[in-house]
């Protein structure tokens, strides 16, 4: 054989070993693609038939959302569909180890309907029933992230309860009827102080006013229709809007825009709001069950949820 055509040989044979090489990457690509594909895909899918209300965990890891179908949970990304009891939490109100709720029970449930007020305190793996079970149902409600406090209005007389907004300072033991001078049209929405009792929220297509003397008289803060308001869990701002996030200083009684505000639909309000008690995280969901979270105070935006389906 001349020396040439070894050459040659040498050559084809290392262009094939190269090609193989090449194939081998690809394939190898192709695979690690298709695994990251179908972990995506099987990401647990959860679905938001209503969305009644949100709220964080005390300790910052995890966005709670009440459903027509139960608790869903955010964390890290995921969503998941923890095994809780299935009740609708008509009224949802988050507090830092749980929640007060109103509503009807699931299925299967021995819980009487309606639920009247309820409470858990471990985040809905056990239920506690305050008061007014099998005679209301409460859909406007407030708690106060730290403490007992709770309001709520209540549209029709119970045994306990004639009509209006009521408050109480014993987590639903005992109530008193807030005068509410000053408030002109139904709430839409309540917020209670995180630690103060006597500061309250209420959001009406009238505007967004404000009381600190429990919901005795109410000034505006602002006249422009508001559909959604809560309370930083620090006590210091009001969180509100209708289709863009506003704040309110409780101690400069300033208005300003939040950071940003995310793209809501033009036929859509936003209706909660959630913020996290540890880091900056922000959650807000919409008259349409769109979901949308920000890590950083409204700076930037991620839908988490689209027409009532989990992203």
């Amino acid at each position: 054989m001349s020396k040439r055509s070894s050459q040659r040989k040498k050559q084809q044979k290392q262009q094939q070993q190269m090609r193989l090489l090449a194939i081998s990457v690809i394939v190898i690509a192709a695979i690690v693609g298709f695994l990251i594909l179908t972990a995506g895909n099987n990401r647990t899918r959860v679905t938001f038939p209503d969305i009644h209300g949100m709220s964080f965990s005390g300790d910052g890891a995890r966005l709670w959302v009440a459903t027509h179908n139960g608790l869903v949970a955010y964390e890290d990304g995921n969503w998941t569909k923890p095994d809780l009891p299935i009740n609708d939490y008509m009224g949802y109100s988050g507090t830092a180890d749980g929640f007060f709720s109103s509503g009807h029970p699931g299925a299967g449930s021995n819980l009487i309907n309606p639920l009247g007020l309820v409470r858990s305190q471990d985040y809905g793996k056990t239920l506690t029933t305050i008061n007014f079970s099998g005679q209301s149902d409460f859909h406007t409600m407030a708690a106060s992230y730290y403490g007992e406090t709770v309001y709520l209005v209540n549209p029709r007389p119970n045994s306990l309860l004639s009509t209006g907004i009521f408050y109480s300072l014993d987590g639903g033991e005992t109530w008193e009827q807030s005068a509410a001078e000053g408030l002109s049209s139904s709430p839409i929405q309540l917020a209670v102080h995180p630690e103060q009792s006597n500061i309250v929220a209420v959001a009406t297509q009238d505007g967004l006013l404000l009381s600190e003397d429990y919901g005795d008289t109410f000034t505006p803060i602002t006249r422009n229709m508001t559909t959604s308001v809560t309370f930083d869990p620090n006590g210091e701002r009001l969180i509100y809007g209708l289709d863009e996030l506003f704040t309110y200083s409780l101690a400069d009684k300033e208005i300003a825009p939040l950071s940003s505000s995310p793209e809501v639909d033009a036929e859509q309000a936003i209706f909660y709001i959630a913020v996290n008690p540890v880091t900056d995280a922000i959650a807000i969901a919409t008259t349409d069950r769109d979901l949308f979270y920000s890590p950083d105070n409204g700076e930037t935006w991620e839908r988490i949820g689209e027409n009532g389906v989990s992203q």
